[in-house]
């Protein structure tokens, strides 16, 4: 790639006063494949911005706080919904109670939709779960494409 390319590139693609000044002085010197070198780290840079899995990183925080974060929501995404389904069919369950008299007597309606519904919960704690996993592997993916571009 010739200079005159190199720096209608620079100047299309690097939004960075400095790192644009930066690269406009190397060309200048005649570091020409340096500059391509970090073109294409800003290019898979700006790839990388839209992966979900990267947006943690991207958004200033560290790779270790990133991990930490992922292997937190991983853990805990379920709680919210099992507490949601406890609650709700406790309360479900006691006014029905209340209304019977018993458990035995509560209309097998009642024991199908709450059935229904923790089904439903689970179902969405599966999806859940499933998007941090693909999350996880873009992550790696695009981790391994930069570490190749580092070489």
């Amino acid at each position: 790639m010739d200079d005159k390319e190199l720096i209608k590139r620079i100047m299309e693609e690097v939004k960075d006063e400095k790192l644009r000044e930066e690269l406009l002085r190397r060309v200048a010197k005649g570091e020409g494949e340096s500059v391509e070198k970090i073109l294409k780290k800003i290019e898979h840079r700006l790839k990388a911005q839209d992966s979900l899995a990267k947006q943690e990183i991207m958004y200033g925080r560290t790779e270790k706080i990133a991990k930490l974060r992922w292997w937190g929501d991983l853990l805990f995404t379920p709680v919210p919904y099992i507490l949601f389904y406890v609650l709700f069919s406790g309360i479900i369950l006691f006014w029905s109670y209340d209304i019977y008299g018993s458990f035995a007597r509560i209309p097998k309606l009642t024991w199908f939709l709450l059935g229904i519904m923790g089904m439903l919960i689970i179902g969405q704690i599966m999806i859940d779960i499933y998007y941090l996993l693909e999350g996880k592997k873009e992550y790696e993916k695009r981790k391994k494409e930069e570490e190749e571009l580092e070489k």
